[in-house]
């Protein structure tokens, strides 16, 4: 992968990790990076794909297929030059993704799947993903006992057991997304259902997320997988549904954070979408978070105990798909970052 990735990633003692290019600065997550010095950089010999911290370990995976792990005795400063190099993959088959799942780590390879085990740094099993080795693992996300899995360029998403790492089902987007887009001009729907793929993949409170690269954001309601979970044991199917609110260009990320008591949000009246979730769509890109003292909340902006959490989606421009091309809205903003945020 070439260019510059920038990525944040905080651990429990509170450093943040920023790749650019060949390079890891260390900061601590306090400081302002526009005007201190990092505390540490990190050289490599390749770009840099994926940052993840597991275990009191940093995992750093290359272009060239090296994975660098570098560990620290618990609050003691990060020490380079005893880093570990794992060799899981080659330049022609890097690890693209990288998530912890049940306290080891996996990795994708091309279609492929290392499990590695986080003490030993040794690799335990691996699974193919499909049969087209040409298509490399790039979104990747685990939930409870099952992992989530979308391979490059396609629409479908793989759902495999974290344990026996048996493939249990597979949901086509490609229909919910039609759908979402058939008010839409019709050469520009042509083209998004002719590149249609799956972006970002994000699971959070019994729903698992799906940015595509038409902008639409559709939303799976995940089934339950325990450790007796088979093939064709699925109770019943697994139907993705289309959020109103989307992008007009890729889906470039989805991420959740949960709000520390006492946040509320300024926020436009909410709106429902098909798939009953609620979002604000008049003041994405302007949209704040204020710490208010409780006696001086209002009720339209308090999010209640059991929906602090924000869902967000950040792509090019912003789309209402219940609008038709006659709108004129149409085309308005379409190169801007938007950020859509969702309350659930």
């Amino acid at each position: 992968m070439q260019g510059t990735i920038l990525e944040r990633l905080l651990d429990p003692l509170i450093n943040c990790y920023i790749s650019v290019s060949f390079s890891i600065h260390v900061y601590q997550s306090s400081d302002n990076i526009r005007n201190r010095k990092n505390s540490m950089k990190m050289q490599h010999s390749a770009s840099i794909l994926c940052v993840l911290y597991l275990d009191n370990k940093v995992f750093v995976s290359l272009a060239n297929g090296e994975v660098i792990v570098y560990q620290r005795e618990a609050g003691s400063f990060w020490d380079p030059q005893s880093s570990q190099t794992l060799v899981l993959g080659t330049s022609s088959s890097p690890v693209t993704k990288m998530v912890p799942v049940g306290g080891k780590l996996w990795c994708g390879s091309q279609n492929r799947v290392l499990i590695i085990n986080t003490t030993t740094l040794v690799q335990e099993h691996w699974f193919q993903v499909g049969t087209d080795s040409s298509r490399c693992v790039t979104c990747m996300v685990a939930y409870g006992q099952g992992v989530w899995l979308a391979l490059q360029g396609s629409a479908q998403v793989r759902l495999y057991h974290a344990q026996t790492l048996e493939s249990l089902t597979e949901v086509d987007v490609a229909p919910a997304v039609h759908k979402m887009l058939a008010g839409a001009d019709a050469i520009i729907r042509q083209h998004k259902a002719a590149c249609l793929r799956i972006t970002a993949l994000l699971a959070c409170k019994d729903l698992l997320w799906i940015g595509t690269s038409a902008g639409v954001v559709l939303t799976l309601a995940i089934p339950m997988v325990s450790t007796g979970t088979g093939a064709g044991t699925l109770k019943s199917p697994l139907v993705p549904m289309g959020s109103a609110h989307g992008h007009t260009g890729h889906v470039r990320f989805l991420t959740s954070i949960e709000l520390p008591e006492g946040f509320d949000m300024n926020f436009p009246p909410t709106t429902t979408d098909s798939a009953g979730n609620q979002s604000q769509s008049s003041s994405i890109d302007g949209g704040s978070l204020q710490r208010r003292d409780s006696t001086q909340r209002r009720a339209s902006t308090h999010i209640p105990a059991k929906t602090n959490h924000l869902v967000i989606s950040g792509g090019d421009g912003y789309e209402d798909f219940r609008l038709t091309n006659s709108s004129e809205t149409v085309g308005r903003d379409d190169s801007t970052n938007h950020l859509l945020l969702w309350r659930v």
